[in-house]
């Protein structure tokens, strides 16, 4: 089997970002910055997951959801296919460290941005994805972000619960700091991973220096 290893901002920047070629580990981001950098933030439910292989022997998972809730970009968008690089795919094989991974029926909220290439991605790889969970303790909705280890198959059904103490986000906490950070606005700073340019454009305003 061909394997492939790309770390993680440089998979994202052969994708059509505009993060440095050098770059090799995961940028942290806030989730008011993932609303500020994302074209769209639905809620939704993944449908299909597949793989491919692009011409440059780049396994892709790519998923189609259906769209529950627009929270921010097209309200009219129903559906939508998400691009993760990382995959098996016939005998190649692609490794990203800290990509988003899908399972058919998983529900969640996702921050995605529209790549230069065409495609659709989260952002932030697996920051931009949250998976929908019942807690049995409190039995509210809480949301996940979770990325398996390497070599291990992805289902969203056996995500492991938070550990004890680890603090608990619900799905109505996240929904609400989504909107409150839509209703303030960008605050024109920069985000890693993406230009003023895009920013300004994605968020209607002007940067002032």
């Amino acid at each position: 089997m061909k394997k492939l290893f790309l770390p993680a901002l440089l998979a994202t920047w052969i994708a059509g970002s505009t993060m440095p070629a050098h770059a090799s580990v995961m940028v942290r981001l806030s989730t008011n910055q993932m609303v500020d950098a994302s074209d769209s933030i639905v809620r939704g439910k993944i449908l299909e997951v597949w793989t491919e292989e692009d011409a440059r022997v780049v396994v892709w998972t790519r998923a189609q959801r259906e769209v529950n809730q627009v929270l921010k970009g097209d309200s009219n968008r129903k559906k939508y296919i998400l691009d993760q690089m990382g995959g098996t795919f016939g005998g190649s094989q692609s490794f990203v460290s800290g990509r988003a991974h899908f399972s058919v029926g998983e529900e969640g909220i996702f921050f995605l941005e529209n790549m230069k290439s065409g495609r659709t991605m989260t952002i932030g790889l697996s920051q931009g994805k949250y998976t929908l969970r019942l807690d049995p303790h409190s039995r509210q909705t809480i949301v996940q972000r979770y990325a398996p280890p390497r070599g291990k198959a992805y289902d969203h059904r056996f995500i492991p619960l938070p550990p004890k103490g680890e603090e608990v986000v619900t799905l109505d906490d996240l929904v609400d700091s989504i909107e409150t950070r839509l209703a303030t606005g960008w605050d024109g700073k920069a985000i890693p991973g993406t230009s003023l340019e895009r920013l300004t454009r994605i968020n209607g305003l002007e940067v002032t220096r």
